[in-house]
């Protein structure tokens, strides 16, 4: 058997930035036994001393045996690429596969001059080659058929936290994962408070005219596929921690329930004082709009899922839930309304069953941790019955909804009809149990890559978790697989975790860190989370600076699931990821759009409790106007069952499911596989001063020009800069000296630099955390205190800075102005502390 191959390599470097690109083209012709061989596995790589090689292109050979293949590499040295080819020819067993690889000479790269390989005979040895045996590549051995099979199994009936039906879902998956082999799988068990209605008797609305009812909700959904939506009770609309018992009072409509929202109630005179605030559904976290509400004086609270957001193709039969991904008429939305993450009444200790604890019911409900007044989810169609009986004026364009119909504000209705708001709610201790199980690491199995999705839902959850659980289950299975295979070779413990009653408000995950909170803080390199997937659009991975260029190689790797995707020449999902949501930082020109992570899932305490870098994945849905959307219509409803994933978004064999599975395999990889963590210190105090410094500077001195006390505030911005640049030298030079030392084992010295790198964004995370937020540690990446769902660069000085921007005297401004310094002070010294965990000395 013989193989020809005639390759022809340029190379070429394009300064951009401060990253250069240097752009890869080979092609050739593959022959096996003298005829073309078809389908050939190609794949170029730029070969690293330190970390795994990078895949820069990939292709096959075509009917005659030629290929073509490019790829862009961006480094600051010359690039070292290689070529593998991958094929059975010869083999007596064509299971696995031959990689044959092909170095090329650096001369070539150096003068940019063609490289031409010449006739190459497998049975030959060739400078540079080397041969193995690849039975599959790492990402196949996701499988999107278990992937369904997982989905289905875990979303056999709706499964609420503290429920015997959720228990059983925390046994299917311990099951699974022992199945699989994973190691020690095992529960970590909480006793915590947690919420629910009275599921024989829905929480409804009543209009009465004159003390004669005119319309009186059923508090129910309608079940529309039966044999996927008919448990007893899963129909029931409701909404946790929402206050108990029954009121009265005329409606007023508060749009989205935004403190924006209710100081133009309050210029415009319309009080809340005894009324039932009517709010829609979007902006912001419902909790926070609840809390906006009693604070002006509501007795009641409806949320309602608005057809400008539910149903935005129409609230016709066609355009809704079960022909599209919208909300039906009767669909609402469920969810917490508790603010902070964790049990409640165990702030900042874990709710372990032998601990006791002081917090009472009513001292949560006197610090506005929950709600005092009765709450209630409404669908648009009952919410309709409100609107067209609303009297007062007429709404402002931007708050007029979706319903056919005139908004007003309210505050009265047509005929001196009156609102009922009746909510059965009670408040109980429950078990809940996070289940967690393990790969070992090889080299430093007290390094800990983790990965995290949760698994309770408020119904059946079959996108909100169990996408992501069904995905998390068949990656333990994969990395198991590769593992023994070979292929998979981790340096460093894999940690499965799946958590419980983060529907609750993260209470899990938060109850677990707060357990081993110095063990994680010393051990954890990275949380990787999946919530949920809830489209096709484009995947979007939200990360901290540090970890922006391995979350973006990642992406390269995965071939993409869409395949008018393909079609268009967008290959992989890096690819759609970077067409439909491009970067804006001309810094970084081949970046999609990366944000900080949002609070309102499992990666949130990790961050901000403990600084652990983390990236929160999920696959996204597309909206009417082409826009892509941050959430999706039928967002914790009745209606979250697997005919929704397969005929709804999912349409081609799971094929986003698997992809998703994919990228975060890859990641897990990324982490575990290199001798030195992927945590870039270099790119985190770039973006630090470049846009986080930046951005306060401008913030600093625009207010500078309206309020005197500002100065002093820029005196103290100023020594931050000085220390944001010499973070930047020192991180610089750490950096090189990394790619300096040509780590290709580890060693103790690896060690050293790996402390170094994950300590480095620990500094971040204050002692007294962000003022009124003790849970909220990390000074540089929390959550807004207006908005739970909003994550926010370095909170306690914005939350300062927006104070001051609105002081109406004097010694308001004076007060102010010497806590926004602080909160300065608090970040500068974080970022000392950074630079000098980073040497080796004090």
């Amino acid at each position: 058997m013989k193989v020809i191959i005639a390759l022809c390599l340029v190379s070429v470097v394009v300064g951009i930035g401060i990253r250069p690109s240097q752009k890869i083209s080979v092609n050739g012709k593959l022959k096996c036994n003298g005829k073309p061989a078809d389908g050939i596995k190609v794949k170029l790589y730029d070969k690293d001393t330190f970390t795994l090689d990078d895949l820069i292109g990939e292709t096959q050979t075509d009917k005659d045996g030629f290929f073509e293949i490019s790829g862009d590499a961006n480094e600051i040295t010359r690039i070292t690429p290689k070529l593998n080819v991958y094929h059975k020819c010869g083999k007596t067993i064509p299971i696995c596969d031959t990689k044959f690889s092909i170095e090329i000479p650096k001369k070539y790269i150096e003068k940019q001059e063609p490289f031409d390989a010449g006739e190459l005979n497998l049975e030959t040895n060739f400078p540079g080659q080397s041969t193995d045996f690849h039975c599959k590549d790492f990402l196949d051995y996701i499988e999107p058929e278990v992937i369904r099979e997982n989905l289905q199994y875990f979303t056999t009936e709706p499964h609420v936290a503290g429920t015997p039906a959720n228990l059983k879902v925390a046994g299917k998956i311990a099951e699974k994962w022992k199945e699989y082999g994973l190691e020690d799988v095992g529960y970590k068990t909480y006793e915590v408070l947690l919420s629910y209605p009275n599921f024989t008797s829905p929480n409804t609305i009543t209009i009465s005219e004159n003390g004669k009812s005119v319309f009186h909700s059923t508090g129910k959904s309608t079940v529309i596929i039966p044999e996927e939506q008919g448990a007893p009770g899963a129909d029931i609309q409701w909404l946790a921690y929402a206050g108990d018992g029954h009121v009265k009072g005329e409606p007023v409509y508060c749009n989205y329930g935004t403190a924006n929202d209710f100081k133009t109630l309050k210029k415009l005179g319309i009080s809340l004082k005894g009324k039932i605030a009517v709010v829609r559904y979007g902006q912001i976290f419902r909790a926070n709009k609840i809390k906006f509400a009693q604070d002006a004086g509501a007795v009641g609270v409806i949320l309602y899922s608005d057809p400008a957001e539910a149903a935005q193709a129409g609230t016709e039969e066609e355009n809704v839930y079960p022909n599209k991904d919208y909300m039906p008429h009767h669909g609402v939305q469920r969810g917490t309304l508790k603010l902070g993450d964790g049990d409640p009444s165990s702030p900042l200790y874990p709710a372990k069953k032998d601990l006791t604890y002081t917090t009472t019911i009513d001292d949560l409900k006197k610090d506005n941790k929950l709600p005092t007044v009765p709450v209630l989810p409404l669908s648009y169609t009952d919410a309709y019955e409100i609107f067209k009986r609303l009297e007062g004026e007429e709404v402002p364009k931007e708050w007029q909804g979706g319903l056919n119909v005139q908004y007003r504000f309210g505050g009265k209705m047509k005929n001196n009809a009156l609102l009922e708001v009746d909510v059965h709610s009670s408040l109980e201790k429950r078990e809940i149990r996070n289940v967690i199980g393990y790969i070992k690491g090889e080299t430093e199995p007290d390094r800990y890559v983790m990965l995290g999705n949760h698994f309770d839902a408020w119904v059946y959850g079959s996108i909100d978790p169990n996408s992501g659980t069904a995905i998390l289950s068949d990656i333990a299975k994969s990395l198991v697989q590769a593992k023994k295979d070979g292929v998979f070779k981790p340096k460093r413990t894999i940690v499965f975790c799946n958590w419980d009653a983060e529907e609750y408000g993260l209470v899990g995950s938060n109850e677990f860190v707060e357990e081993f909170a110095n063990i994680l803080r010393d051990r954890a390199v990275v949380m990787l989370n999946v919530d949920l997937i809830s489209g096709n659009a484009t995947l979007t991975a939200d990360a901290v600076p540090s970890i922006y260029e391995v979350v973006v190689n990642a992406a390269k790797k995965v071939p993409n699931p869409v395949k008018s995707e393909v079609e268009q020449g967008r290959k992989t999902i890096y690819d759609t990821w970077y067409h439909r949501l491009p970067g804006k930082k001309p810094e970084y020109p081949d970046y999609p759009e990366l944000k900080t992570p949002n609070g309102g899932s499992d990666h949130e305490t990790f961050i901000a409790y403990l600084g652990i870098p983390a990236v929160d994945i999920t696959y996204r849905r597309q909206k009417e106007d082409g826009a892509i959307d941050s959430t999706y219509a039928l967002y914790h409803t009745l209606y979250e069952t697997p005919f929704t994933n397969e005929h709804l978004f999912d349409i081609d064999n799971f094929a986003v499911h698997a992809a998703t599975g994919k990228y975060w395999m890859q990641l897990v990889k990324d982490f575990a596989e290199p001798d030195v963590v992927p945590i870039n210190a270099s790119l985190f105090a770039h973006h630090f001063l470049d846009f986080y410094v930046r951005d306060l500077k401008k913030d600093i001195d625009d207010l500078s020009r309206k309020i005197p006390q500002t100065k002093q505030v820029i005196a103290q911005n100023t020594k931050l800069i000085r220390n944001a640049q010499e973070f930047v030298r020192v991180a610089d030079a750490f950096q090189k000296s990394i790619r300096g030392n040509n780590i290709n084992a580890w060693t103790l010295n690896t060690r050293s630099i790996n402390d170094r790198l994950m300590a480095m964004e620990r500094c971040f995370v204050g002692p007294k955390g962000i003022p009124g937020s003790p849970e909220k540690r990390n000074v540089l990446f929390s959550t807004s205190a207006l908005n739970s769902y909003e994550g926010k660069t370095m909170p306690g000085v914005y939350d300062q800075l927006d104070a001051l921007s609105v002081a109406k005297t004097e010694k308001e401004r004076d007060q102010i102005a010497k806590l926004l310094i602080e909160q300065i002070s608090h970040v500068q010294y974080a970022v000392q502390c950074a630079t000098s965990t980073l040497g080796i000395h004090f």
